[in-house]
């Protein structure tokens, strides 16, 4: 049988892909390495935008009949220190709440509803490349030792960072920016109600802890940290995580017990060198389209599964499945969402340096002081920092025209918070602030200089990103 598509993956991406496309009456394959439902390592946070999606899906009352937490907000730590309380913004059109529910039931839920729609599901079906023949590609495969074969005209790689499929159609997996993880759930953990919270420490910047606990104590408690070929990964991941519960989350967890073992996962951060080939796509982690500023990698995959169904259903309707006819999905994902990406990747190149440890945690505790005071700008980085807005807005003048605080008062409150650090008021703030910024950029200028060739080489990385978004923000100013 030849498949009109066949999905590699089971997660979100591509239970969504197979839902979309079954419900428009396309024949769809669906495999995963896994029987379901099956575990996987993730902060089980669902954005606004994945509950948007979710509607999309016709999934989003069983998946809130399912969890026990509703966040409305996050609390942000820089050094151990809480800075600032941040919502989600209003008036977009997604929902101004996230809720929590462990992969291990939310996969299964959309995985449930892409069979409803007429999705067909093969597991534990570890997929080892592919090869065309006759018009279709062939899905090589191996199902309990055994040697398979899938043919479908379209291949949908949904695998995630290690996909089988990526590596057929020539990328080279790991090949940037990696995002390392550790993971651990508890139960009892001292919270009054569901709650997010992030931790960003010196002790294992670039990265961050979370911890996401829903209505009843069960806590999701993680960290992770980014490295690439200049920047060597953390040391000990697994020390640091223990330090970061033995520390930041002490009195949060001295009732709590452990459940089960720490989980480790990744996920990529860069470009592949492609993202179709002739017959193929890859969507969600596979393409390494996760957020590179807050990691978040669900909706994501559920935005580049829709796009991923609009170019297969176009290419189905007219029977071309060539490069040229799947460069039509890598068209709408760049026209919806590249530009954010991208923007948020600049970000991360920033954060990813160590050599940048001191300057970004100064500036980010003194923007986060910043927000308390002025609502309008918490609200704009609250919503920049989880995506649901724009998070090329900040390239925009108008945008940080009007987020920019202009109450003096917001400015002396910045100044009295710094002064208090001291037992000073807004005139020693002042100075503290002026020292603080000294010296941050001193440590920061020593640690670069420590280093002249691999900092030479990540600035030229940024100089080239950066041109890529100036590039694009011209031609789209210079359309008619």
């Amino acid at each position: 049988m030849i498949y009109d598509v066949i999905v590699v993956g089971a997660g979100p991406g591509g239970s969504s892909a197979a839902s979309f496309l079954a419900r428009r009456g396309v024949s769809v394959l669906l495999l995963d390495k896994s029987a379901f439902p099956r575990d996987k390592v993730c902060g089980d946070g669902l954005t606004p935008q994945a509950v948007y999606w979710l509607e999309r899906l016709g999934c989003a009352e069983a998946v809130l009949e399912k969890t026990e937490g509703c966040i409305k907000s996050a609390d942000i730590y820089i050094n151990k220190e809480h800075v600032l309380s941040a919502g989600y913004p209003g008036g977009t059109i997604y929902p101004d709440f996230a809720i929590l529910l462990d992969r291990r039931r939310f996969d299964n839920v959309l995985l449930e509803s892409a069979l409803a729609h007429g999705a067909r599901f093969e597991p534990r079906v570890k997929v080892r490349g592919l090869a065309r023949e006759d018009g279709c590609v062939v899905v090589k495969a191996e199902r309990e030792r055994e040697a398979v074969e899938y043919r479908g005209r379209i291949v949908i790689g949904a695998d995630g960072v290690s996909s089988a499929v990526s590596r057929a159609i020539g990328n080279t997996l790991k090949d940037g920016a990696v995002a390392v993880s550790v993971r651990a759930y508890y139960r009892g953990a001292a919270c009054p109600g569901a709650q997010m919270k992030v931790y960003f420490d010196r002790d294992y910047f670039p990265g961050y802890g979370w911890v996401f606990v829903d209505d009843n104590g069960f806590a999701n408690i993680g960290l992770g940290a980014v490295f690439d070929r200049n920047f060597p990964r953390l040391d000990n991941l697994g020390a640091a995580f223990e330090r970061f519960l033995a520390t930041d989350l002490k009195a949060m967890l001295a009732r709590a017990a452990r459940c089960g073992p720490v989980s480790g996962g990744s996920s990529g951060f860069y470009r592949p060198k492609a993202i179709v080939a002739e017959g193929v796509m890859l969507i969600g982690d596979a393409a390494n389209q996760a957020d590179p500023l807050n990691g978040g990698g669900i909706h994501k995959a559920m935005e580049s599964a829709w796009c991923a169904a609009e170019a297969c259903s176009a290419a189905l309707a007219a029977g071309d499945f060539s490069l040229r006819a799947m460069h039509r999905y890598e068209a709408l994902w760049s026209r919806g969402y590249e530009a954010d990406w991208r923007t948020a990747e600049i970000f991360m190149s920033i954060a990813k340096n160590p050599d940048m440890r001191e300057l970004s945690l100064f500036l980010l505790k003194q923007i986060g002081r910043l927000t308390v005071a002025d609502p309008r700008l918490r609200e704009f980085a609250g919503g920049i920092f989880s995506g649901v807005v724009s998070q090329s807005a900040w390239l925009v003048p108008r945008a940080l025209y009007h987020a920019f605080p202009k109450d003096l008062s917001t400015w002396m409150e910045l100044l009295r918070e710094n002064g208090r650090e001291i037992g000073a008021g807004a005139m020693g703030g002042g100075v503290r602030l002026a020292y603080g910024t000294l010296m941050s950029a001193m440590t920061t200028g020593l640690s670069l200089a420590r280093n002249p060739l691999r900092n030479l080489d990540w600035s030229m990385e940024l100089a080239g990103k950066a041109a890529w978004i100036a590039h694009r923000r011209i031609a789209g100013e210079a359309r008619p």
